[in-house]
């Protein structure tokens, strides 16, 4: 099944004009599956391919090997992830494949870059990413893409992003069926662990981003005495989780994975709102706090609690808001908290229905749930915030023109 939109009534070679197709396959095959991803989306000539896999496709080389063979050439760029399963228009699988092919008719440059390392040392991985792409650069970026394992402290990834990329990136880590065990990561033909890769798109690209992170504070702010990593072990003189305990009257559960998330309320700057989801299995000791990413010591934080309802309410805001905007998408491209699947169970289909019921059931779109999100705030001078890396969010791209009116 495929989906395809070519973007407003622009012409062939006017900046940005992009054209789209999104696809996925359930073929239990992973040849075949890639087969039938190339075979859906080799007439519109992809120059960028984003593939987001279930992690049994994600492992085989051979779901590459055969969405390259059913191209017919190998000049395409392929790049993403294996996730907790993908999102295609209409509905949310956890089995299978799905690809979104990107062509701009030459008007913007994709190029990309993996490299290794990430696990141990995410900085230097992201630095030397960017420096491989800088050798390749012809003019600066509009945009990046970044696809990371998730074995990882994804704050330090943040440092680099946030410090030293001027411009949106837009991704994530990787993730698996909810187990936390292995995750895998695409750059062309390759399928890679412990790497991130990065894609620089060069040229003028319309797109308009959002970002969906509301979630309900609750109780009072405590100072982070004694953190490490990303864990966190205490909060106003209490263990990390007798201090969830003080603020919800209830202590810290397995099934709190993708309710309970900590924000800091003292962030360097007022328009970047940071959230950071709380995964019991990550704890190193008793009364500890696992997370996604690291706190600082001496930062404060608040709980917070996510409702459903306002999840649910939230997306359909912002495609609204996207609408209004007069912005009309070519293709629209999210990355979701797993956390928020976990939590909204099949009510998660809402994040992929609230984008075809305001643009249209045609509109090709793609997502992948994750284990972490990457990019920026909306920013009140109608720019954006510096990038960041986010839990419990939904984070959408948008690519396309403006809309006349």
């Amino acid at each position: 099944m495929s989906q395809t939109k070519e973007a407003g009534e622009s012409p062939p070679n006017a900046p940005g004009r992009i054209a789209a197709r999104s696809t996925h396959s359930l073929a239990s095959d992973p040849y075949r599956a890639g087969i039938e991803l190339g075979t859906a989306l080799a007439d519109i000539r992809p120059e960028l391919v984003l593939v987001f896999a279930a992690v049994d496709h994600a492992r085989n080389p051979e779901l590459l090997e055969g969405l390259y063979d059913a191209l017919g050439h190998r000049e395409v760029i392929v790049a993403g992830n294996s996730g907790d399963g993908y999102f295609v228009p209409g509905q949310a699988a956890n089995l299978g494949v799905a690809a979104l092919g990107l062509t701009s008719h030459g008007a913007v440059r994709f190029r990309i870059a993996s490299t290794t390392g990430v696990q141990d040392e995410p900085e230097d991985a992201v630095r030397r990413c960017l420096a491989q792409l800088k050798e390749q650069q012809r003019e600066a970026p509009s945009l990046y893409f970044m696809f990371s394992d998730f074995r990882t402290d994804a704050s330090r990834i943040e440092t680099v992003v946030r410090d030293e990329i001027a411009v949106p990136v837009i991704g994530g880590l990787a993730a698996d069926d909810n187990q936390m065990q292995q995750c895998y990561v695409f750059c062309n033909d390759q399928i890679l662990t412990n790497h991130v890769v990065m894609v620089a798109v060069e040229g003028a690209l319309n797109f308009d981003i959002s970002i969906g992170n509301s979630l309900n504070p609750v109780g009072s702010a405590g100072r982070v005495d004694r953190a490490s990593g990303t864990n966190v072990m205490q909060i106003d003189g209490l263990e990390a989780m007798a201090f969830i305990e003080r603020e919800t009257g209830k202590q810290v559960l397995q099934t709190d994975r993708g309710v309970l998330a900590l924000t800091v309320t003292d962030s360097d700057r007022r328009d970047e709102k940071i959230l950071r989801a709380i995964v019991p299995d990550f704890s190193v000791e008793s009364g500890s706090l696992g997370l996604y990413g690291s706190i600082l010591a001496g930062k404060h934080v608040r709980v917070c609690l996510a409702e459903p309802e306002q999840l649910i309410g939230e997306v359909y805001r912002i495609a609204a808001e996207a609408r209004a905007r007069h912005f009309e998408p070519a293709a629209a491209f999210f990355v979701s908290c797993n956390g928020r699947k976990w939590l909204l169970g099949e009510q998660i289909r809402h994040e992929t229905l609230a984008l075809s019921e305001t643009f249209g059931i045609d509109l090709p779109l793609i997502g992948f749930a994750s284990f972490g999100e990457i990019g920026p705030l909306k920013a009140a001078d109608g720019g954006y915030t510096r990038n960041l890396f986010h839990n419990m969010t939904y984070v959408l791209l948008l690519i396309g023109q403006p809309r006349a009116g």
